[in-house]
């Protein structure tokens, strides 16, 4: 037994200090599918979403002494996020590490090693405005942003209960995520950066996942072709019903989840999409059909106003809001102090 455990601390001591990826792009774009194409591969692990990692480095930054990294780790193991990754470890695990990249790899690390895998990764969707934060944590990671046609994304964003709450804002914020995320990859290395085509993958998943393998450094493992789905719980509100948790059947080609937009959308949603995001739709090369129109500030003050209102009402809506709560106060008080160092 003993024997194990020092093997087990010997191989995360040596995950601590390897090359991650990380898998971004705007939410309901198929970076869950990517995700759990890729943890089919025998050396990978991924675990649920982080979401901490920015905002923590630019509040706290790298411990500069066993104290600081014991309270740091303190805050970090103390996520929800992380809590539900269920870890063999306790902030004195932490008390040797000096940079906020040794900290934070040693969380993954611990994940993967309790899995038997030997190499880690991250999904978490709205990292995809954090990229050049991610690289300064991790100058040699690999940044895999997957992007999707926005108006598909729209019609599947919209059908939960979260983030956009009509159509306006989930065009607005499909523009916002891609095209942060296209800024910050052309300042970066090509073996930095890739951008992946959801049509594509389902359409040659193959081909794509020999690329996204042999980009972030690992053989091909045929075993990526079928997803490892990861277990998710439904959402549970107060009041309606919770939003089941639907797995699709075990392949990733599903014809069904292209261009849903041409029968899903109206021509009056189709315009208003073109309207707001049509400039991106064609520099990614997705067909548009001259629909865009101005949208005046009464109208755009509208969409702004019923989105918060809804979006509101649907938080306090969850089941699980003071849980949230307390999460939301802990990454905005690490917020409010990178902010104040910087402003020093």
């Amino acid at each position: 037994m003993l024997t194990w455990v020092r093997a087990a601390y010997a191989m995360t001591n040596r995950m601590v200090e390897s090359a991650p990826f990380f898998i971004v792009g705007c939410p309901r774009s198929g970076t869950s599918l990517l995700r759990d194409l890729l943890r089919s591969h025998r050396r990978i692990s991924i675990p649920g979403e982080s979401h901490f990692i920015p905002g923590y480095f630019r509040g706290y930054g790298n411990p500069h002494d066993d104290m600081e990294a014991r309270r740091l780790a303190e805050r970090i193991l103390g996520l929800h996020w992380v809590r539900a990754w269920r870890l063999q470890l306790t902030p004195e695990s932490f008390a040797g590490d000096r940079t906020f990249r040794q900290l934070v790899s040693r969380l993954f690390s611990a994940h993967a090693a309790g899995q038997g895998r030997e190499r880690w990764g991250d999904k978490t969707p709205h990292y995809v405005r954090e990229i050049p934060t991610l690289v300064e944590i991790f100058p040699d990671c690999r940044i895999i942003h997957i992007y999707r046609d926005g108006r598909d994304v729209a019609l599947s964003w919209l059908r939960v209960r979260f983030q956009p709450r009509n159509l306006f804002t989930a065009a607005r914020m499909w523009r916002e995520y891609v095209g942060a995320g296209r800024r910050a990859g052309r300042n970066l290395p090509s073996e930095s950066y890739m951008e992946v085509r959801y049509e594509s993958l389902l359409a040659r998943p193959e081909e794509t996942m020999r690329r996204v393998c042999d980009f972030i450094g690992e053989a091909f493992d045929p075993a990526v072709l079928i997803p490892n789905f990861m277990a998710r719980q439904p959402r549970r509100w107060f009041f309606g019903k919770g939003n089941p948790v639907r797995y699709g059947p075990r392949t990733i080609v599903l014809p069904e989840n292209l261009e849903k937009w041409k029968t899903g959308m109206s021509l009056r949603e189709r315009s208003l999409f073109e309207s707001v995001a049509g400039d991106l739709l064609e520099d990614l090369h997705y067909p548009t059909e001259g629909l865009a129109r101005p949208i005046g500030r009464i109208e755009r003050a509208w969409w702004r106003a019923h989105h918060r209102f809804w979006w509101v009402l649907n938080r306090l809506n969850d089941a699980r809001i003071g849980v949230l709560f307390r999460t939301d106060m802990r990454i905005r008080w690490a917020r409010t102090r990178g902010r104040v160092a910087k402003a020093r």
